[in-house]
């Protein structure tokens, strides 16, 4: 969109205190007439989300990807109909906090219905989730949270906790625990660890069940 935390904007536009910088204004309007630009331009693409008000920009060298969703969301409801698409084989993905998805809280509530704040600088007392709590995202979908903590002095990655949203049960989806595992093979590989130390919790005990044959 054209608005959004100022992380989404810092660097786009000249920050100086007098004067022009390249015959630009400065700060918003400035941003305004860059975005203007860019658009008229073909370099942001505007794009319309069902349900959702208001315009959103891609970069215009990820039409590809959003031509690859559409295929995707065609061929899921193309399968849900009964009909023979194939469906691609959804992944899981742990998101940074600083993920530019994550960085439009209010987006993600709007098109996902999900609530997240990166709880790093919350008092420990105050923290809903934990220090370093990541969305976990499944296709197209914020399906939950994980807290994972590399500890490479021990080799090891710990999985401090997993939350599921109200409406996703890990275990309803047969392909999920294999993506999910797939998911956790990357982060040890990202954090060049080789072991990991699942959640003690007996609420979880059934899952990790699950996904240990795809580790």
């Amino acid at each position: 969109g054209t608005s959004g935390s100022s992380e989404l904007w810092l660097g786009s536009v000249p920050w100086i205190e007098i004067g022009l910088e390249g015959g630009l204004p400065l700060k918003v309007a400035a941003r305004r007439q860059l975005h203007a630009e860019l658009v008229e331009a073909g370099e942001l693409l505007p794009v319309e989300i069902e349900g959702l008000k208001g315009l959103r920009y891609a970069v215009a060298s990820d039409a590809a990807l959003l031509d690859q969703a559409e295929r995707e969301v065609t061929a899921e409801a193309s399968a849900a109909a009964g009909g023979s698409s194939a469906m691609p084989r959804a992944g899981v993905a742990f998101l940074a906090p600083l993920d530019p998805l994550v960085w439009d809280r209010e987006f993600l509530r709007a098109l996902f219905g999900f609530d997240y704040l990166w709880e790093v600088y919350v008092p420990a007392a105050k923290r809903r989730w934990g220090y370093y709590v990541l969305p976990l995202l499944y296709g197209d979908r914020l399906v939950g949270r994980i807290e994972p903590r590399i500890d490479r002095k021990a080799g090891t990655l710990r999985i401090l906790g997993l939350w599921w949203e109200d409406d996703f049960d890990p275990l309803a989806d047969p392909a999920f625990a294999a993506a999910f595992a797939e998911a956790v093979r990357a982060h040890l590989a990202f954090g060049g660890v080789t072991r990991v130390a699942w959640p003690p919790t007996a609420r979880h005990r059934t899952f990790v069940k699950a996904v240990k044959p795809a580790l």
